[in-house]
């Protein structure tokens, strides 16, 4: 049986911000295929960055944890903190 590959998708990488809530400048964009998890009625998603390390994926247009409140419009601002530059 064929392996289906997973989509990939562009995610920013950000330092992190100074204020709660609020991201950093970006520093570069990665490729990468999303992961989410179950965890009661929240669905947060991750990505693998810097040798195989998972990170929390945010999105600039809201709360993606939340499978109910989310859209397809999310995907288009995606991004993740990074403390190393």
């Amino acid at each position: 049986m064929k392996k289906e590959k997973s989509k990939k998708y562009l995610i920013q990488v950000r330092r992190k911000g100074t204020r709660y809530n609020e991201p950093g400048e970006v520093i570069g964009y990665i490729w990468r295929a999303l992961r989410t998890e179950a965890i009661g009625n929240f669905n947060p998603i991750f990505c693998t960055y810097n040798k195989d390390k998972r990170v929390l994926v945010k999105s600039l247009e809201g709360d993606l944890s939340d499978p109910f409140r989310r859209y397809e419009g999310y995907l288009k601002s995606l991004y993740i903190e990074v403390d190393e530059v």
